[in-house]
């Protein structure tokens, strides 16, 4: 950024001196005639009255009339033969009594003639200010004008570009990664657009390094699994003492909670390279809700092995909603899943709506999360073990790999919403809270 200060520095100070000289320049060349004021006017008459007053004088008399009555006056007043005077057109007006002016140093002389002489009364009087005439105060508006459009013509360039970086900030390439920024050498920001596009560069190589490494390692851990399954189906049990079988009964449950971290991963995988726009429709959210419990139902969940009792209140009155409805399914399932590993013996979820937004709360009556931790449990591979709670609720430690909030943290993002723990409201647990804004179909 010090290339842009310095150079609109030094376009400003530029700006200035040019377009101050040439409009001065010009104002001194077509600037008007001075006029002879009702003031300068009156001088003269003052001024001739003086001289005149006791006539018939010689000229020399006329001369040190004129030296007293300056000195009176306080101002530089002179005497000229008219014959000192070039013949041109100027004397004409002169001997018809007109008053003439001319510039020099600063100030203005006025040349009339003393009537019925061939005197010339020159009269020094300063410059009056120029800033009272229109034409002067319009150059002051051009000059103003001027420097604005070259501040303009700088800074319009620089706009352009920023514009396009944020641009190219926000639209994000098919990789997750912004394309790449193509701005002019000549621009202020173009290291600033270089440096982004290393920057791009090197995240599209974090990203494609990531997913190559998940992918390779969730599906080349699949094979080995595999091997030691069907090594376990071919093991007689017959033959094995309790120990043996306790053993081998821990094995197995090991086996099945690789598969399912490694089913985790690629889920979490996909969530995190997915691009495509969302194909958000209407529909009913109590439909999905009441799908969901017969979908626990037949596959036996934890939610019924518990015996726990899912409560739904739908204060929109069966309105619709309008989201994706897979996504929105993967949410709610995790929610309720998380909640039931929880919750003593209540479950409770709230379909909400405002003018603005859609809303569901999913709480349990368990022990809850603390305040300080809400925050956190939506990163990823974080899991918040509470060895005393979970004996006491389930008797067991709870499951899961720390990576569904993450997905529902994602999916809600992607819907231009939020997902949150907040205090909570009736059974005194865990509160989980997503909303987004309303969209049309």
């Amino acid at each position: 950024m010090n290339r842009a200060f310095i150079t609109l520095y030094f376009f400003i100070v530029a700006s200035v001196v040019l377009i101050g000289w040439g409009l001065n320049q010009f104002w001194e060349s077509v600037a008007p005639e001075q006029e002879p004021t009702a003031e300068t006017q009156a001088l003269f008459q003052l001024i001739e009255q003086n001289l005149l007053a006791q006539q018939p004088h010689p000229i020399a008399s006329y001369s040190q009339s004129a030296q007293q009555l300056s000195q009176q006056l306080h101002l530089s007043l002179e005497l000229l033969p008219l014959d000192d005077l070039a013949q041109s057109a100027a004397m004409q007006e002169l001997r018809a009594g007109k008053i003439l002016a001319a510039r020099s140093n600063g100030d203005i002389i006025w040349y009339k003639r003393l009537a019925q002489t061939d005197q010339v009364v020159m009269l020094n009087i300063p410059l009056s200010d120029d800033s009272e005439s229109p034409f002067y105060r319009l150059l002051l508006i051009v000059f103003y004008l001027a420097i604005a459009l070259a501040i303009y013509l700088w800074v319009w360039p620089l706009s352009r570009d920023s514009k396009k970086l944020e641009s190219q900030t926000r639209n994000l390439g098919k990789d997750g990664v912004p394309e790449t920024l193509k701005i002019s050498p000549t621009s202020t920001l173009y290291p600033l657009a270089q440096a982004f596009n290393h920057m791009a560069q090197r995240l599209r190589e974090l990203i494609a390094s990531h997913r190559e490494m998940t992918n390779a390692v969730s599906h080349e851990l699949r094979t080995p699994l595999a091997r030691m399954k069907f090594a376990l189906a071919m093991i007689e049990e017959e033959k094995l003492t309790d120990k043996d079988r306790r053993q081998l009964r821990s094995v197995e449950q090991d086996i099945a909670e690789m598969e399912s971290l490694i089913s985790a991963l690629l889920a979490y995988a996909g969530f995190e390279q997915k691009t495509q726009q969302l194909k958000q429709t209407s529909g009913f959210m109590r439909d999905l809700v009441d799908e969901l419990q017969v979908r626990f139902a037949r596959q036996g969940s934890l939610l019924h092995q518990r015996n726990l009792q899912l409560d739904v209140l739908d204060t929109t009155h069966n309105a619709e909603f309008i989201c994706e409805w897979k996504l929105i399914e993967t949410v709610l399932q995790n929610f309720i899943g998380n909640a039931a590993r929880y919750a003593k013996t209540r479950i409770r979820i709230e379909l909400m709506q405002t003018a603005s937004e859609y809303m569901i709360a999913v709480e349990d009556d368990g022990a809850g999360i603390p305040a300080d931790k809400r925050e956190r449990v939506f990163e990823s591979f974080v899991r918040l073990y509470h060895e005393e709670q979970s004996e006491q609720t389930t008797g067991s430690a709870t499951g899961g790999f720390g990576l569904g909030l993450a997905i529902v943290k994602r999916i809600m993002q992607w819907h231009g919403g939020s997902a949150q723990f907040v205090e909570p409201e009736v059974l005194g647990g865990a509160r989980a809270l997503i909303r987004w804004p309303k969209t049309s179909s």
